[in-house]
C-alpha cells in the first residue's frame, strides 16, 4: 500500500490531529490551573524542601534563615507563607504569621518523621505539613503551611510524569485504534466512490448513455460525478453529430457516385474508361460502407440460428464475378453445417468486406479460399503479400494505409470488426499457408 493513498494520508492526519488537539487541551489546562493559582504545592513537600534548604546556623550557633531566592518566592506568595523551623537543640525560627493551633501542635509529634495536617477535618488538602529534614544546619523539624505555588520547573517535571503515566499510554491506544479502524471506516465511507469507479469501467463509445451513479456518493465527491456525466453528454452530443454528418454525407454521395457511373459507362471502351471505372466503384463501395458503419452502430443483433455454410456459399457466389474479372480464383471449404446465433446480415456484408478486400490487396490472379472453421470460426485466406505482423492490428483502424499514399484498407476490416464486436467474438490476422493474409473472424466466444 502505497504511503500516499488516500487511506493512510487519513490515518496520519487523525494521528497527528490527536496530537496537536491533546497538546492544546493539556496547554490549556495548565494556563488555566497557573491562572486560578491551583499549580501549587498540595501537600507541602517542596514547600519543605525549599524551607530546609534555606536552613543555616547563625553566628552564635543558633538556628537561622538565609533570604534565598526561592524562599523569598515563597514568602511573597498569596497567601503569605508561614513555617517553624526546630532543631534537636531546641532553636527555633518562625516566619510569618503562624496560626497557634500549630504552633501547640509542634510539640506534640515526637519521633514522628512526617505527618499532613488539617485541623478542621474539611475532607479538603492539607493546610499544613510537619517533617524532619536533613539541612546544612543539620537535622530540623519543620512545619510549615501547604499550597504554596510550584516553580515551573517543578510543574513541567509533574506535568511530564504525569504525561507519562497517564496521557501517553491513552494517546498510544487511541493511536493503534486509529490506525486499525481507519481502514474499514475509509473503505466504507468511500464504497459510493468505488462503486462509481466500477461502473466507469463499462462506459465505452459504443454505452454512450450509461452515466455514472450519485447513489451513495458523499456530498463532497457529487459535483465531480455530476462534471463528468456533463462531459459524458457533450460527448454524446458530438458523437452523434458526427455520426448523422457521415450518414448525410454519405446519403448524398449515392446520387452524384450512380450519375458518374451512368456517364462512364458511356465513354468508349480504354483503359481510361477501365480506371474511371475503378475508382467510381471504389467511391460507391466507399459510401456503402459508411452506411453500413452508421447502421451497426444503432444495430441490436437479433438471436436468430445463421446457417454459416450456406452463408459463405451465398457470399462467395455473390461475389464471383468481381474476383473473375480480376483473374482470381475463389473457392469455399465448408465441409460441414456450422450454426451460430446472430445477425445474418450483418454477417454477410463482414464476410463480403473480407473477400473483397482479398480480391483487391490479394492483386491480380491471386487464389482465395473461404474456409469454414469449429466451432463458430470463418477464414478468409489468399496468396496475396499478406500483411506485416508489425501492422496487423493497426490495418483494422479505419483508412490504414500499409504503404503511404497507397490505397488504403477502407473501412471494410473496421466494418468486419466491429460485426464480430457485435457477436461477442473478434477478428484476427495472420498468415495462411501460402504466405498471404488470413483473416480469421471468430463467433459467439463467450459461448
Amino acid at each position: 500500500m502505497s504511503l500516499f493513498s488516500l487511506r493512510w494520508r487519513l490515518i496520519w492526519s487523525l494521528i497527528l490531529l490527536q496530537v496537536v488537539v491533546g497538546s492544546l487541551v493539556l496547554g490549556g489546562f495548565l494556563g488555566l490551573a497557573w491562572m486560578l493559582g491551583r499549580v501549587v504545592d498540595e501537600n507541602g513537600q517542596e514547600t519543605v524542601a525549599v524551607i530546609g534548604r534555606a536552613m543555616v546556623r547563625g553566628a552564635d550557633g543558633r538556628l537561622a534563615i538565609e533570604p534565598t531566592r526561592e524562599l523569598r518566592r515563597l514568602q511573597q506568595a498569596d497567601p503569605p507563607l508561614w513555617f517553624i523551623a526546630r532543631d534537636e537543640r531546641g532553636s527555633e525560627v518562625r516566619s510569618g504569621d503562624v496560626p497557634s493551633v500549630y504552633a501547640a501542635l509542634m510539640n506534640a509529634f515526637g519521633d514522628v518523621e512526617r505527618v499532613a495536617l488539617n485541623p478542621e477535618n474539611d475532607n479538603t488538602r492539607p493546610k499544613a505539613r510537619f517533617e524532619r529534614v536533613d539541612t546544612r544546619a543539620g537535622p530540623v523539624a519543620v512545619m510549615a503551611q501547604t499550597g504554596g505555588p510550584l516553580t515551573m520547573e517543578n510543574t513541567l517535571k509533574g506535568t511530564g510524569l504525569l504525561f507519562l503515566w497517564l496521557v501517553a499510554p491513552m494517546a498510544l491506544l487511541t493511536s493503534l485504534g486509529v490506525i486499525l479502524a481507519t481502514p474499514f471506516v475509509v473503505k466504507r465511507g468511500l464504497k459510493g466512490v468505488v462503486a462509481t469507479a466500477e461502473h466507469a469501467e463499462g462506459i465505452d463509445v459504443h454505452e454512450r448513455t450509461t452515466r455514472l451513479p450519485l447513489a451513495n456518493v458523499a456530498s463532497e465527491i457529487r459535483p465531480l460525478v455530476n462534471a463528468v456525466n456533463r462531459a459524458f453528454d457533450r460527448l454524446n452530443e458530438g458523437y452523434d453529430r458526427q455520426e448523422r454528418f457521415l450518414a448525410d454525407a454519405a446519403h448524398e454521395l449515392r446520387t452524384p457516385i450512380t450519375t458518374l457511373q451512368i456517364h462512364l459507362e458511356g465513354l468508349p471502351n480504354d483503359p481510361l474508361k477501365v480506371k474511371l471505372m475503378q475508382a467510381s466503384a471504389r467511391l460507391a463501395t466507399l459510401a456503402e460502407q459508411l452506411l453500413d458503419l452508421q447502421r451497426l452502430d444503432h444495430l441490436v443483433p437479433q438471436e436468430q440460428q445463421v446457417d454459416l455454410k450456406a452463408l459463405c456459399e451465398r457470399v462467395a457466389a455473390d461475389i464471383a464475378p468481381l474476383a473473375i474479372q480480376n483473374r482470381c480464383t475463389l473457392s469455399v471449404d465448408a465441409p460441414q453445417v456450422l450454426t451460430v446465433r446472430g445477425d445474418a446480415p450483418s454477417l454477410e456484408r463482414a464476410l463480403s468486406n473480407l473477400i473483397q478486400n482479398a480480391i483487391e490487396h490479394g492483386g491480380q490472379g491471386c487464389d482465395i479460399e473461404v474456409r469454414l472453421c469449429e466451432p463458430s470460426c470463418i477464414e478468409v485466406l489468399d496468396s496475396g503479400p499478406g500483411i506485416p505482423e508489425a501492422d496487423r492490428e493497426r490495418v483494422v483502424a479505419p483508412f490504414h494505409r500499409l504503404v503511404p499514399r497507397g490505397r488504403g484498407a477502407g473501412l471494410g476490416l473496421h466494418l468486419v470488426a466491429e460485426v464480430a464486436r457485435l457477436h461477442r467474438g473478434q477478428l484476427t490476422i495472420g498468415s495462411s499457408e501460402s504466405g498471404g493474409a488470413k483473416m480469421r473472424l471468430e463467433l459467439n466466444l463467450s459461448a
